[in-house]
């Protein structure tokens, strides 16, 4: 039930939320290139990136294609966009016209994707599989019946839980491409890890936990476990059980997975995880009886931690520190035990101690390292983590990246300087996509990645100006779309050690400060994250995984000498943090419940030299056709043309509803928007109770312009005196006419302010007055909303307003209101208070002042009416009056869509206040489970509420639903 629910969420987000916010502004120039199967489509800057995807895909679609066993017969559309610079891709894959998401940004090295021959050939064979795996019909079924669903997918994406629907998109990548991670040395160390110590996921959270990396698991595990099967069953069996749940017999995943392999996947996931624990175990012994090298436990911590240092001076170390998915900061810890904590540590032995004296107590065996608190942190800021932090000059501030919006909503990398002792952050470039930085000696610049449309660049950015300009690295011309990461300047200041991906691996190189050719040194082994500089600048500390194993080695900054062996672990270790003294070496490494911070004494001796061991398995992924991963073949991309959003339409039904004390309507119509959300056009109509309303309307955006223009044509019947609760004979009506609107917004790092303006007119039929008469007006509005958060606490602040004039039977009248919200966010819930305000001037009709109470319609556009206050737990216009006065208070739960709530409305003319309508009840926002970044232009909520009033007199419980969607 859940996975359907989730399936007709992200359908309808896709579908009539204008995908615009998946990619870069719709009025931005895009461009369209065309192949055999596929449409491209990418803003101008993009085009060398899109060019690159379109000499590949379709020799990517043929490998995919055969290996699956099934071809959509649709063209796909393929949109390449960096909305928030960050390394991933997306598919949605509708029946009718299957849609893929391309990012451009590259993965950093440490990530389990990093492991790629090509970053673009990697992401689309993984989306490609996708779109051929999910998008197969049911067998025989009528094509047209699927493809009329509101939510138009097959019973693949439908029936299959995450874990196969990722998994064997991971598989098919690391089958065809001979890279991704099912070639990774990252997934053999995850996998191994959590085996050896008896934390792989339960088959009940195989598709995603809140544990450590329990999101990654269906990725992971989810991949090795569909390599195993196929091992075990023969390669041609996966197949099989995508025909079998794609046959006219049908049944779930379950059902189709015992028909194929003879048991449940439950039992044979089983048997999986026994097999790679006796494996790991085996190889964990191996490597203990070999003799281990892994230094001393300095901290241990659960959940990430990245980009380890210490301070010039040797008296502090800094990290990134991601414990859950919901929380990441900063972190600096003082090396040295302060006196606070040598006296609770000489307490607590002196306890201990006194215990042991005891010969009827057994004492506690001592915890080795205490857990220390960091003295300093930097939270998330507003949703924005910091990332990529380095100690400047004096350790008393730190270097960071983080991402934050321009004018379009992008995100865009830019560093920040964070002072310790008085915790002020301050921005140094602005949109300059610059992440990874590395100071030099003086503080006076920083060596940074440059990454924009795909490519990527060594850059110098001055600290003191934000100057930003690219270091003149000569490359070959094979060597265009090479990746840059985790540049080190020496101690001395005149050398950069880096990571580069080029040929089809990453590389560890120097080069000069100030740009030139880059000189790769001898590591035997590919990189696995940030090299570190020795104090003296001779040698350079970085983690390779030789073996499958990340363990520590250390090389000659010269090239004269190949790499030593620093460490030797089971897990893995990774990102070096010398000490300036030169006595210790600091690093990561790897657990199942995290990543610890680890110290080694390089004073110590070093893994004895021996034969290099063999690969743990799961290393590799055997292709499952039986042959190996080739060369994906490119050839001449076509010539792009303008994109055309008429010719990029597509046409779907929809279904609306509302279901409250204010009626029951349902509200059926065609949908139809372009790949980009450039245009968006609706068409419905409206069938219900004597109280519902009942009608049609038309509705048209055009969203190429950073000033969007919509236009919605409607005629409604709406009945208030037929309803149940507070019937109101004297508002029965049909309205017919239209709205135009010019609507502007624009998003900041905390916050977005936008604005709207429109006008319109509509024949009015009263009832119960028996005559007609026109009703036009204009209105404008404009809002601004604030949120500032630190970590997961912090505070959110709205405010709106709108001002609106007209004329109604010959009638002037004026009317404006305004409301606030301002909301305290706390880890567990947002607790909201708001109140609204409003007044009325002039001669106004009835149907001119406020109406408090009624659920949204997609009749009626919203500019028309701002006069009806909405609340789907009261009935229509339960109030009506010149003057408003409401307030509600709402706390909503931070992980579940729930949220309780009291409100109090009331809306008078002439005379003495009424008491105000009252409500008090819950409600499931099921909008809230869409991703911010599909678009939310929706109300999908269900709820309950008891209403007490004098005027009119209620005291009555009533439940409400309603999904509407707007153009």
């Amino acid at each position: 039930m859940r996975r359907a629910l989730w399936t007709a969420l992200l359908a309808a987000a896709m579908s009539f939320a204008a995908g615009a916010s998946l990619a870069q502004a719709p009025w931005e120039d895009w461009r369209t290139i065309e192949t055999v199967h596929y449409r491209i489509h990418f803003p101008a800057p993009f085009e060398p990136w899109a060019r690159h995807a379109a000499a590949s895909i379709e020799s990517i679609h043929e490998r995919v294609t055969g290996l699956v066993g099934y071809s959509p017969a649709p063209r796909i559309d393929v949109v390449i966009s960096d909305p928030i610079a960050d390394a991933n891709g997306m598919a949605i894959p509708f029946l009718d016209r299957p849609r893929i998401v391309l990012w451009t940004s590259p993965p950093q090295v440490e990530e389990g994707l990093a492991d790629f021959t090509d970053w673009m050939t990697l992401l689309a064979t993984h989306e490609v599989a996708h779109v051929v795996h999910l998008s197969r019909p049911r067998n025989r079924a009528p094509r047209w019946l699927e493809r009329l669903s509101p939510a138009p997918f097959g019973p693949l994406a439908i029936g299959s839980p995450r874990w196969v629907v990722e998994g064997y998109a991971t598989l098919v990548e690391g089958a065809l491409t001979g890279s991704g991670r099912p070639a990774s040395s990252f997934r053999a160390m995850v996998l191994r890890e959590f085996a050896a110590e008896g934390r792989l996921p339960a088959y009940s959270d195989l598709s995603g936990s809140a544990g450590w990396l329990g999101g990654s698991m269906a990725y992971l595990a989810g991949s090795a476990y569909l390599e195993w099967l196929a091992a075990r069953e023969g390669g041609e069996r996966l197949p099989a059980l995508w025909k079998r749940m794609a046959s006219r017999r049908g049944g779930s995943f379950d059902e189709s997975f015992r028909a194929v392999f003879g048991e449940s996947p439950r039992d044979l996931y089983g048997r999986f995880t026994a097999d790679l624990t006796a494996r790991a175990v085996a190889e964990e012994n191996r490597l203990k009886a070999e003799g281990l090298v892994e230094g001393e436990a300095w901290q241990r911590l659960r959940g990430g931690t990245l980009a380890p240092e210490v301070s010039r001076d040797g008296a502090r170390l800094l990290v990134r520190r991601d414990p859950s998915p919901s929380e990441s900061y900063l972190a600096v810890w003082e090396i040295a035990e302060s006196e606070k904590e040598r006296r609770a540590d000489a307490n607590r032995e002196k306890r201990e101690a006194e215990i042991a004296k005891d010969p009827e107590e057994a004492a506690d065996r001592p915890e080795r390292p205490l857990p220390r608190r960091p003295r300093w942190t930097l939270p998330r800021q507003n949703g924005y983590s910091a990332s990529d932090p380095r100690f400047l000059r004096d350790g008393e501030s730190v270097l960071f990246a983080r991402r934050g919006p321009d004018a379009e909503g992008v995100l865009r990398w830019d560093l920040h300087r964070w002072t310790l002792a008085s915790g002020r952050v301050e921005r140094i470039t602005r949109l300059a996509d610059v992440r990874d930085p590395d100071p030099d000696p003086d503080g006076r610049f920083a060596i940074a990645v440059r990454g924009r449309y795909g490519f990527s660049s060594l850059a110098r950015v001055d600290l003191s100006t934000g100057a930003v300009s690219d270091l003149d690295v000569p490359q070959s011309p094979g060597e265009t779309w090479r990746v840059w990461a985790h540049p080190r300047v020496s101690p001395e200041g005149s050398r950069i050690a880096a990571l580069l991906h080029r040929g089809g691996r990453w590389r560890l190189v120097v080069l000069p400060v100030e740009g030139g050719d880059p000189v790769e040194l001898p590591l035997g082994a590919a990189p696995q994250g940030p090299p570190a500089w020795s104090d003296d600048g001779r040698r350079i500390f970085v983690a390779t995984d030789a073996g499958g194993v990340w363990d520590i080695a250390a090389l000659d900054a010269s090239g004269g000498r190949p790499a030593a062996a620093m460490t030797r672990v089971t897990g893995g270790a990774f990102a070096p943090a010398p000490s300036p003294d030169g006595r210790s070496l600091y690093f990561l490494a790897m657990t199942a419940k995290g990543v610890d911070l680890r110290r080694l004494d390089l004073e110590g001796s070093a893994p004895t030299p021996g034969a290099a061991p063999p690969a743990p398995s799961l290393l590799a992924a055997p292709a499952a056709s039986g042959s190996p991963a080739l060369a994906i073949a490119e050839s001449a991309a076509p010539e792009p043309r303008a994109y055309d959003a008429w010719t990029q339409l597509t046409v779907r039904p929809f279904v609306n509803f509302a279901v409250g004390p204010s009626g029951v309507s349902v509200q059926p119509g065609a949908d139809a928007g372009d790949t980009i959300g450039r245009l968006h056009a609706m068409a419905g109509g409206s069938l219900g109770d004597a109280a519902g309303p009942r009608g049609g309307m038309g509705a048209i955006a055009w969203r190429g312009w950073p000033v969007a223009i919509a236009g919605q044509g409607f005629t409604a019947i709406e009945k208030p005196g037929a309803q149940g609760l507070a019937p109101r004979p004297e508002l029965d009506s049909q309205r017919s006419g239209g709205w135009l609107s010019l609507e502007w917004g624009r998003p900041f790092a905390w916050g977005r302010v936008s604005a709207e303006a429109g006008g319109g007119g509509t024949r009015v039929e009263a009832f119960a007055q028996d005559r007609s008469f026109w009703r036009a007006l204009g209105s404008a509005a404009g809002a601004l909303a604030l949120r500032r958060t630190r970590g997961r606490w912090g505070w959110a602040a709205a405010l709106d307003a709108f001002g609106a004039a007209g004329s109604t039977d010959g009638g002037a009248w004026q009317q404006g209101a305004g409301s606030a919200a301002l909301s305290g966010i706390t880890p567990a819930a947002t607790l909201t208070g708001s109140g609204r305000w409003g007044g009325t001037g002039g001669t106004p009709s009835a149907f001119d002042v406020f109406w408090t109470g009624g659920a949204p319609s997609l009749l009626f556009p919203e500019g028309m009416d701002r006069n009806r206050i909405l609340s789907p737990a009261l009935p229509s216009a339960v109030q009506v009056g010149r003057s408003l006065e409401g307030y509600r208070a709402e706390l909503a739960a931070a992980e579940v869509p729930v949220s309780v709530y009291g409100e109090w409305m009331r809306a008078w003319s002439a005379g003495e206040r009424p008491g105000f309508v009252r409500a008090a009840g819950a409600e499931v926002r099921l909008d809230r489970l869409v991703p911010a970044e599909f678009g939310r232009r929706m109300d999908f909520r269900v709820g309950g509420a008891w209403i007490t009033s004098e005027t009119p007199r209620i005291n009555a419980g009533r439940g409400y639903a309603l999904l509407v969607y707007r153009p």
